[in-house]
């Protein structure tokens, strides 16, 4: 190449290092399917951290991000939800829950969307005020804690031994079964100055990536499920059922509603712009 010629640089795509995104992730890393990208993989505050400095430019961000943040555009009909039990964000109780009680709750410092579906779910269900916790990875045995928010490949890990112990909640099944609206954990959007310069690029990583998640949910299952079955310690039913039966990719007018009233809820309980505690935010890998 020619010194005066500059190769136009690749946009920077995010993507969730957690195993609920291998049906998307798994044919691109693979080769199954192309994309002109230069893939970034994290945990969600991860990130949310690189869009906020625009060191990102489009890819998978936490819905509350997203919610909370001003000049993102969603560029791809794709989402990570649940309309009903997500099986990777639950809550265990030590005690049950009762109007008004007060509760010290560990939680992750991986999603401020889930913490704050909590929060929400406590207030309009129990008039519940819940001081939490924040941690990398919880722990239910603590002493000094009345329950644990864990989310991702660790909730899927201790789910079947906690559950002996405590009462299990799961939140995109108390969303669901509340509000009767699809639970957005997650959305694609890209930073709108950006969009509006490469409207067509965004196009066409939106059709690589659905390209991927039809590969990932059809052809390639298997490698998606062998790849989470390594990655955890999960059987490869249980995996099949959390693919195929809890989590859920797409994104509709119906999950745009869902998506509006988890704003609106944010909003009344005076969520948005508390954020993690700085403490937290310091380049400690969050998810």
């Amino acid at each position: 190449m020619p010194k005066n010629v500059q190769e136009t640089p690749r946009p920077r795509l995010g993507q969730i290092n957690y195993i609920n995104s291998l049906p998307i992730s798994l044919p691109i890393d693979r080769g199954i399917v192309g994309i002109e990208a230069e893939v970034h993989y994290g945990t969600p505050q991860e990130l949310n951290r690189g869009y906020a400095a625009n060191s990102l430019d489009l890819g998978v961000m936490s819905a509350f991000f997203y919610l909370q943040s001003s000049g993102l555009k969603i560029f791809a009909d794709l989402s990570i939800s649940s309309s009903g039990p997500v099986g990777s964000v639950l809550f265990f109780s030590k005690a049950e829950l009762r109007q008004g009680k007060s509760l010290k709750i560990a939680v992750s410092s991986a999603s401020a969307t889930s913490v704050n579906l909590l929060s929400i779910l406590l207030k309009e269900e129990y008039k519940i005020e819940a001081s939490f916790n924040y941690c990398p990875m919880p722990d239910l045995t603590a002493r000094d804690i009345d329950g644990a928010l864990v989310i991702g490949d660790y909730a899927l890990n201790v789910d079947a031994s906690w559950s002996k112990i405590s009462r299990r909640v799961d939140l995109g099944e108390w969303w669901s079964s509340r509000f009767n609206l699809p639970m957005v954990f997650a959305v694609w959007a890209a930073r709108a100055d950006w969009q509006n310069l490469h409207g067509a690029e965004c196009d066409r990583l939106a059709n690589s990536l659905n390209e991927s998640l039809a590969a990932g949910l059809g052809t390639a299952f298997d490698q998606v499920v062998a790849e989470a079955a390594k990655r955890s310690r999960l059987s490869t039913s249980r995996l099949e059922r959390y693919f195929r039966a809890e989590l859920d990719f797409s994104f509709s007018s119906a999950h745009l509603a869902g998506l509006n009233r988890y704003k609106s809820l944010c909003e009344k309980h005076g969520l948005f712009g508390q954020g993690l505690p700085d403490r937290l935010l310091q380049g400690v890998p969050l998810g």
